[in-house]
């Protein structure tokens, strides 16, 4: 063994961890996976563990659903540890959550009622350092009001928000994330920028925050729905989902091949996994479309499985013919982890 090894084990000895090594595999990270097969396309896989993340964007765009139900799929994974919650909006709905699949009495919820930003990043630090949490979700950045703020009456000002907190909680996160194999996942809505003279917008927090994240994804709301799937407009008075939009604004943990997409949402059942996956189908040649027929073919042999009428109609034939719908969901997969 050559002195540079020595002295790499003795680092490694001394940090009690294996935090010098030769070589790494890019973009090898265990993934949370999305139930979009849509948001796993742009993703490669879904939301990195170890890292944090960031939904922002605009109201009724998606953020807290889309949370959600990456704390839905973590709960399901089989190393997963305790979630953390903290709903600093104090708008929690249950109710939604069950139907994302999210088991709430498994959580960690905290409701901060008097606590400035910085007592809450130091008790969010602590509990993440037990090593006992998995997942973390912060909902949301954009209402947590600095120590400073509190302590003033509403007519005297104050500067910079919470951009010292958050820079310094995103520093520290980072490490004990990374340490223990911690995700966290911060919501954020955007505002008007004041500090440029050509208008625009940003998020809260300062700049710090968006450096040390390694997934920055906006969402916005798209089209409504109806329940066949039709586009309505804005004005509609009983909508049965929504389109929402996904711009992937940054990303160090795959290729930035995968710019923007979107996922349907049915205000009913969640997320729609079923149409999602049609798509994708689509975009693989899975299933072939002409003019309102769509044929369902094998890309191994060619064979026509069926052939019938409207997308709609695809998804009711998968969601009846489970045996067809795991070859289908086994085809996809293996077109995901092709390298593009």
């Amino acid at each position: 063994m050559s002195k540079l090894d020595d002295l790499m084990k003795e680092i490694n000895k001394e940090f009690k961890g294996d935090i010098i090594r030769k070589g790494v595999s890019s973009y090898d990270y265990e993934r949370i996976p999305f139930t979009s097969p849509r948001l796993n396309y742009i993703t490669f896989g879904g939301v990195p563990v170890g890292k944090l993340i960031e939904f922002y964007g605009e109201q009724h765009g998606g953020k807290t659903t889309t949370s959600l139900d990456v704390v839905a799929n973590y709960q399901h994974m089989d190393n997963a540890r305790t979630v953390l919650y903290i709903d600093a909006e104090n708008t929690l709905d249950v109710v939604w959550a069950g139907k994302l699949g999210v088991d709430v009495d498994d959580m960690i919820i905290m409701n901060p009622t008097n606590q400035g930003a910085e007592t809450i990043f130091e008790k969010t630090l602590q509990l993440i350092d037990t090593g006992e949490i998995g997942l973390v979700v912060i909902d949301s950045l954009g209402v947590l009001v600095s120590n400073q703020a509190l302590e003033k009456s509403v007519e005297e000002k104050t500067y910079g928000g919470i951009a010292m907190a958050l820079t310094n909680f995103s520093k520290k996160a980072e490490m004990l994330c990374h340490k223990h194999n911690c995700t966290l996942i911060g919501i954020n809505q955007i505002r008007d920028d004041m500090n440029s003279q050509y208008g625009g917008t940003t998020t809260t927090g300062g700049r710090a925050w968006k450096h040390n994240v390694a997934m920055r994804m906006e969402f916005r709301q798209g089209k409504y729905i109806d329940s066949k799937y039709k586009d309505l407009s804005r004005g509609a008075e009983n909508p049965a989902g929504q389109y929402v939009q996904v711009a992937m604004t940054k990303n160090k943990t795959c290729p930035p091949t995968r710019r923007t997409g979107f996922y349907t949402l049915r205000f009913d059942i969640g997320i729609d996994y079923l149409f999602d996956l049609t798509e994708l189908c689509l975009k693989y040649g899975i299933i072939e479309q002409s003019g309102a027929w769509f044929s369902l073919v094998n890309p191994n042999t060619g064979e026509q499985i069926t052939k019938v009428q409207g997308q709609s109609a695809v998804y009711t034939f998968l969601e009846d013919n489970a045996d067809v719908l795991a070859d289908v969901e086994q085809w996809v997969n293996e077109k995901l982890q092709e390298a593009e």
